[in-house]
């Protein structure tokens, strides 16, 4: 483990130095973080650096005119005047997303690194504000800065080293495990611990190394005794809140906040009910922001991609069921292991936003046993289709044959969708694609859109996923599959 940790590390630096498009970034970085807190004094000289960035310039412009920003109507035509209506907060968090959208953007991984760049803005925005509420004394500036460093190893890793990333989206797959666990079986090292690496490989400010220092041990900490111990204990809750946020399942959510306040209480002087509501509104003042700057992903947006990277699929089958022993037919492993894997690629390849594995049950019901996506646990919990009342997704499964639903909302359908699809799921379209074998239906692929898609994705019966259905119908036979 700690050759490939030193292997790995070794191998994203050499990279990030031979590359002429992100040379300067560390840089910027130094330069931003050390523009000074006293607006007034700096201006000159801040004016100057800003002026050398025509793109910086021009953003900052445009959102000082911006109808949130506006005050009497004034015009902002020069780089003084935008200084004194944003602040110095917001012009260092433009700056610092502006160095890494440019340097990140051209990538085809570039849609995940928007994402990440949205979380870190949330996070510095976050530190700031806590900084400002509940430690008057240090620099809310300093604060953001370190809040929105704190994914650093992982943008990095994702932009210089996304060969690695994919190996541990096929290892995630295969074993059924969370993002950071395949990423430590890959690297040998956490995105943490790159990012601190990077941080020193920089020579970045030492305030700005040590808020990336990733331990800070397992009990709760104690109140911050100098500004360093501050920014590293803020940027820690920051982080933690934001890998909540974007991160974990919206299921988890409102208990790892919880959890998280609680850790940091008497560190920070947290109270529930105050970061609660200040959480909600770095939320939409993110959004405010990035909308201005016509940013190419929203909060929404990136908190539904970085859900995905971290889900797992879950199961609902009993330790007796036959599904979960070994058979020979699956090289040695459970039908559910293969099943779990073949789920997740599935989803992956189109992008569901859920994916389930359902079975029939009885003579004419319809049980969803495993799946992946959004609140997976609660939406394969509920899908469950029995009674008198006609309902299209019996109907579907009673044909027997590949069928994609455009829009459940058209009146065709939407007098057989149940209340519970409507309340738990919501999606706006759906595919469901039977698995047979000698026209026995063994079980359906259920997967969905959250918005409505006008034509269902290629190749839902040939290629990949043409295997994939084979892979399904092999897990599925066994006969007398207990359900849960």
């Amino acid at each position: 483990m700690q050759d490939d940790k030193q292997s790995s590390i070794a191998k994203l630096l050499e990279r990030m130095d031979g590359s002429p498009g992100f040379a300067g970034l560390g840089a910027s970085i130094q330069t931003i973080s050390k523009l000074g807190d006293d607006v007034g004094g700096g201006t000159r000289e801040m004016t100057a650096t800003i002026l050398r960035d025509a793109a910086l310039t021009s953003k900052l412009l445009r959102i000082s005119n911006s109808s949130r920003n506006a005050r009497g109507g004034r015009n902002v035509s020069t780089i003084d005047q935008a200084l004194m209506v944003l602040g110095l907060n917001t012009v260092k968090s433009v700056a610092l997303s502006l160095a890494l959208l440019g340097s990140l953007s051209h990538k085809p991984q570039s849609n995940q690194l928007h994402a990440e760049i949205v979380a870190a803005y949330f996070c510095g925005r976050l530190a700031a504000e806590i900084t400002r509420m509940n430690a008057p004394r240090h620099s809310a500036q300093e604060a953001q800065v370190c809040g929105l460093m704190q994914n650093l190893g992982r943008m990095m890793v994702t932009y210089y080293l996304y060969e690695d990333i994919e190996r541990s989206r096929l290892l995630q797959a295969e074993k059924n495990l969370a993002e950071d666990e395949a990423i430590l079986q890959i690297l040998g090292i956490s995105f943490e611990n790159i990012g601190a690496a990077i941080a020193r490989h920089w020579c970045l400010p030492d305030v700005l190394q040590n808020s990336l220092a990733p331990d800070i041990g397992k009990a709760p900490p104690r109140a911050a005794a100098n500004a360093q111990m501050w920014h590293q204990l803020c940027s820690s809750f920051c982080r933690r809140i934001t890998e909540t946020l974007f991160r974990q399942p919206e299921s988890r959510e409102k208990i790892g906040i919880a959890n998280e306040i609680e850790f940091f209480r008497s560190a920070l002087h947290l109270k529930e009910s105050e970061i609660r509501e200040l959480i909600d509104r770095c939320l939409l003042e993110t959004d405010s922001l990035l909308a201005e700057m016509s940013f190419p992903s929203n909060v929404e947006q990136a908190r539904k991609l970085l859900r995905k990277a971290s889900e797992r699929v879950l199961d609902l089958l009993s330790s007796s069921d036959r599904l979960t022993q070994d058979s020979e037919n699956m090289g040695g492993r459970a039908p559910v292991e293969v099943i779990q894997q073949v789920l997740r690629l599935i989803h992956d390849k189109y992008s569901f936003d859920h994916t389930l594995l359902c079975l029939p049950d009885s003579s004419s019901g319809l049980v969803a046993i495993a799946g992946v996506g959004n609140n997976a646990i609660r939406v394969t919990a509920r899908f469950r289709c029995y009674g008198p009342k006609p309902d299209l997704f019996r109907a579907i499964m009673a044909r027997k044959i590949d069928m994609f639903i455009a829009d459940v909302g058209l009146p065709t359908y939407a007098k057989l969708i149940p209340d519970w699809y409507n309340e738990v799921v919501g999606a706006r379209s759906f595919v469901m694609l039977p698995l047979l074998s000698t026209e026995k239906l063994l079980g359906i692929i259920y997967a969905d859109y959250s918005e409505a898609h006008a034509s269902a994705p290629l190749e839902l019966a040939e290629g990949s996923m043409g295997e994939w259905r084979k892979l399904l119908s092999q897990a599925l036979q066994s006969e007398n599959t207990k359900l849960p």
